[in-house]
């Protein structure tokens, strides 16, 4: 498996005596998603996977948090660019993104409510403008199987249009 600098650069820096704040947004995001993930996402990883995972995303850009007033997070999304014959196994080998790839794959998605849900997908949005073009993959876990999702960009309006 080739090397990934910047999952290297993400453990580092989660580790850095000089990164204490990061290393704190990144624990806080890490209890918010635990908190709230049903058994079915992080394919049994542990507290630290899923924190070098959150400093991951951070790194290469494709996490938006949402806070509310009293800076108490409401949801989080991350995702990976990449061709459309990715699977999972793409996610669990930590493979680095694909530069100008055909494809988006949703992987983490957590939202306190619907209003939270409708509100990062707009951040989404703006973040990765690509989405609006590009093909949209996810994965379901249901019945103790992953099974691979395709999605158009309906989806997104669909998302937009949540009522509380």
């Amino acid at each position: 498996m080739p090397e990934n600098q910047l999952l290297n650069k993400a453990v580092a820096l989660l580790y850095s005596e000089e990164c204490s704040e990061f290393t704190s947004y990144v624990n806080k995001i890490a209890e918010y998603c635990i908190e709230n993930e049903n058994g079915k996402v992080f394919d049994e990883w542990n507290e630290e996977t899923i924190r070098q995972l959150i400093a991951y995303h951070y790194i290469k850009k494709t996490l938006v948090v949402l806070v509310d007033e009293n800076k108490e997070i409401q949801g989080v999304f991350m995702w990976y660019n990449c061709n459309n014959d990715y699977t999972w196994d793409f996610v669990k080998e930590w493979k680095e993104d694909v530069e100008g790839g055909d494809s988006i794959f949703m992987a983490f998605l957590f939202a306190s409510n619907s209003e939270a849900f409708k509100e990062l997908t707009l951040m989404f949005i703006r973040k990765e403008p690509d989405v609006l073009y590009k093909k949209l993959i996810g994965v379901r876990n249901r019945s103790g199987w992953s099974t691979r999702v395709d999605y158009n960009q309906k989806l997104l309006s669909r998302l937009l249009k949540l009522k509380d």
